[in-house]
């Protein structure tokens, strides 16, 4: 006749229940013989919760009064399973797992700044942005080279600015860096600016000429993102700040 063995799941550490587990039966098959047997079978049966712990490793004692004895022996695992107390609660005690030390990957080096080359000559470029005549063609060489491996700006080295250019500077400008008095409250202050436009209209060179202005006029630390939507390019994130008094790049 068939019989069941019924067993609790015991932490070697605590002595307490396994992983919040409770007792379990297990039916006995025929062919099952020995601890040795059980032992597998019940690594099996609780697969979740010992999905990191060796069938060899499990001790089993034969109830829970012999494992609280202070020299408490585990049962050979090569004992019949037919000397078993019908009856009785084994205890199946599961080790203390010790996490094998990992070997640690290299840490990629993160890219470092630089100084950037020239940078009076950067800052002549861009300084006076919010002044910039109307309808004129302002030339920005460095600014342009320097954009040329970041998706560009311009393809001329060179910027037509509009009226709508320079109302858009002027707000996000003063949005950004005109405190409010009590006559003059700044409605823009500490909102976000989102441009829209149509494709080609040169909004992309803007956003680069103002992280420069930004840098060189306000002092600021500027992170500029680049989403490109050409054929083999990538999107593209790069720094301009300062640094020990230095712009870095």
């Amino acid at each position: 006749m068939t019989r069941k063995v019924w067993f609790q799941l015991v932490d070697a550490a605590t002595r307490g229940a396994y992983a919040s587990t409770t007792a379990d039966s297990w039916r006995v098959p025929e062919d099952a013989e020995d601890i040795g047997d059980l032992r597998k079978a019940i690594k099996v049966q609780c697969s979740n919760s010992l999905a990191h712990v060796d069938a060899a490793n499990l001790r089993v004692y034969s109830n829970r009064t012999t494992y609280d004895e202070e020299d408490a022996q585990p049962l050979d695992p090569r004992s019949s399973l037919s000397s078993l107390d019908a009856q009785a609660t084994l205890i199946v005690v599961v080790p203390t797992q010790h996490l094998a030390p990992r070997t640690v990957a290299s840490v990629a080096k993160l890219p470092s700044t630089t100084v950037l080359n020239e940078p009076g000559k950067y800052e002549e470029e861009c300084i006076s942005l919010t002044e910039w005549d109307v309808g004129a063609v302002h030339e920005i060489p460095l600014i342009w080279e320097f954009m040329s491996s970041l998706g560009g700006c311009t393809t001329s080295g060179e910027i037509f600015w509009r009226m709508e250019d320079k109302q858009v500077v002027s707000l996000m400008v003063d949005g950004w860096f005109r405190e409010s008095t009590r006559d003059r409250i700044n409605v823009h202050a500490n909102k976000k600016s989102i441009l829209m436009g149509s494709p080609g209209i040169g909004k992309s060179t803007l956003l680069c000429v103002m992280a420069f202005h930004l840098v060189f006029k306000h002092k600021k630390n500027v992170l500029v993102y680049r989403r490109l939507t050409k054929f083999e390019q990538e999107n593209c994130l790069f720094y301009l700040g300062y640094e020990d008094g230095k712009v870095h790049i």
